[in-house]
């Protein structure tokens, strides 16, 4: 499985909700560049197709009783897929890892260690 998201969040102001926004491409195609680099196999097509885009939305906000964001903005700004990896599992549990991960950037938390305990729950 592989999925590739980062994110940035800005925050709102008190009182308001928190927005995810996740820009997505064209259904999944025949026709990818594979120009992304990745440390974890062959290079990934740049972008998120439509297929996944439900699917990574529902790991950014997470199951009901899931940690909750403070009011602001979660934009999803880099995306990758592979056309064979990559799947809606895949990418919600990527979006489950970096909201993770960027909660515990905005609670001075160690986001390594909070992504390899995620991951080793797994």
């Amino acid at each position: 499985m592989r999925a590739l998201l980062g994110a940035e969040f800005s925050p709102g102001p008190e009182g308001s909700v928190t927005v995810f926004e996740v820009p997505f491409g064209e259904p999944l195609g025949d026709d990818a560049v594979t120009g992304c680099r990745s440390e974890l196999g062959r290079p990934l097509a740049a972008g998120m197709p439509s297929d996944f885009a439900q699917a990574a939305l529902g790991g950014l906000a997470g199951d009901e009783g899931a940690m909750a964001f403070p009011a602001g903005l979660l934009r999803v700004v880099r995306a990758g897929y592979d056309e064979v990896g990559s799947s809606e599992l895949a990418f919600k549990l990527a979006g489950d890892l970096l909201r993770c991960v960027v909660d515990a950037l905005l609670h001075d938390r160690d986001p390594l260690a909070t992504a390899q305990a995620v991951v080793h729950a797994w």
